[in-house]
């Protein structure tokens, strides 16, 4: 891959911190109680502004490490934030038939407290994921954990019950052979989940004060993993999209309307990721469409079949896109889709998680442990340093101001520079 002329990257660096200064106050102006509050953060961005991060961590001196805590089982979901506590979901027991939400503080990591549930559906799924697949979801005042097996709790920030609901009671055909991982949405009070399998496939939208159905609408009969995202429309309304083997489709959160529907085989893994006025969804590697471009569905701007995200979920920084396919970092220019950059990551692994960024600086977290520190003011990014968990980790990171915290496979960590 040619690198970009002298001039080109230098407005590139000067584009950087102009245009991601505006995508970020895009995604921030959607964030109010929460800091962390979903899958892949505020507008499933990936992103926190100004963070101040760790360039780097060594677990066997502590630099960098700010804490270390064991969770009640296992998970490969991501954690929430909001103020100064974090929360995860766990799996454990028989056939990972108890399920659980825990709370802790993010200054110290001592637990707050974790409430434990019975599963009402199927717990089972393949023997590198957990029932605690999905990532949690909230609103800033109640916590919504979702689990493989169908199973959908909500509860206070204090741990204290609002709501249960077992699909499967209502939907017992509503299983997947390997097991469900779509993270739960909350949008303007509506609690979004994407429930795809061979069988009885769906999504619903529940009401987050009640857990009761407002709506629920079919859903193409074949497995999908992949989230549902929130987005505005050229009116600044919320829309919620679904994507499938067969379509990408927005909906409208309080009634499950379709908004549009595009035909475009989609990704069953990654999910879309809202830049701007363009949407870009996993299909054909990633294609880009335009929000801004009226007629009813949005118009395709470009397609690029070389951005293939493989399982984590595309994320966008200045004016550049970037996506991990195994292990290869790719990045093209956001407004069109050329690429600009392919940088591999040498003895990576298996790479599940989407990568998070801060400012210039990228962590790319893969399954053995391994957390790759990437500067991104060159037009291809330079490898800071290769550092090692030393424990599997497949959720997506979440983002405070000063630190990163990643669920690995039975601890919660906080990475830090010392005060």
């Amino acid at each position: 891959m040619k690198r970009l002329s002298l001039n080109r990257q230098a407005m590139r660096r000067s584009g950087l911190a102009a245009i991601g200064g505006a995508l970020l106050a895009i995604v921030f102006s959607q964030q109010t109680k929460a800091d962390w509050p979903q899958f892949r953060g505020a507008g499933a961005s990936s992103l926190m502004a100004n963070a101040k991060l760790p360039a780097s961590f060594d677990v066997s001196t502590g630099a960098g490490v700010a804490w270390k805590v064991e969770l009640p089982g296992v998970g490969v979901g991501g954690p929430v934030i909001v103020g100064e506590r974090i929360f995860t979901t766990s799996s454990y027991g028989m056939e990972e038939r108890r399920i659980a939400v825990t709370a802790n503080d993010t200054k110290t990591g001592e637990q707050l407290w974790s409430r434990e549930f019975k599963t009402t559906g199927r717990p089972y799924c393949h023997p590198t994921s957990a029932n605690a697949a999905p990532t949690p979801a909230t609103d800033g005042e109640s916590i919504v954990g979702f689990f493989s097996s169908n199973d959908l709790v909500c509860l206070d920030l204090d741990g204290n019950l609002k709501w249960f609901r077992g699909l499967t009671y209502d939907y017992p055909k509503a299983a997947n052979d390997v097991g469900m991982s779509s993270s739960p949405l909350i949008v303007d009070g509506v609690v979004v989940v994407q429930i795809e399998c061979q069988a009885d496939s769906f999504a619903a939208g529940i009401d987050l004060a009640t857990g009761e159905n407002l709506w629920r609408v079919d859903r193409p009969r074949r497995a999908n993993w992949a989230s549902p995202i929130a987005f505005k429309d050229t009116d600044g309304q919320a829309r919620v999209l679904m994507q499938s083997s067969e379509s990408a489709v927005a909906v409208e959160p309080q009634s499950g309307a379709t908004v549009w529907e595009i035909e475009m085989s989609c990704a069953g893994i990654p999910s879309a990721t809202v830049a701007g006025d363009l949407l870009l969804v996993p299909a054909g590697g990633i294609t880009a469409l335009d929000l801004k471009s009226g007629g009813g569905s949005p118009a395709k701007v470009w397609s690029n079949n070389k951005l293939n995200p493989n399982s984590g979920s595309s994320l966008v920084i200045g004016d550049r896109v970037f996506t991990v396919n195994r292990s290869v970092l790719a990045s093209a220019d956001l407004a069109t889709g050329e690429l600009t950059s392919q940088t591999r990551l040498a003895d990576a692994g298996t790479i599940w998680a989407t990568p998070v960024a801060s400012g210039e600086r990228m962590y790319i977290f893969a399954e053995p442990g391994k957390c790759f520190v990437l500067n991104l003011q060159a037009a291809e990014p330079e490898l800071l340093g290769t550092y090692e968990l030393g424990e599997s980790v497949l959720g997506s990171p979440a983002l405070s101001a000063d630190a990163i915290f990643v669920r690995s496979k039975n601890h919660l960590w906080k990475l830090a520079d010392s005060k």
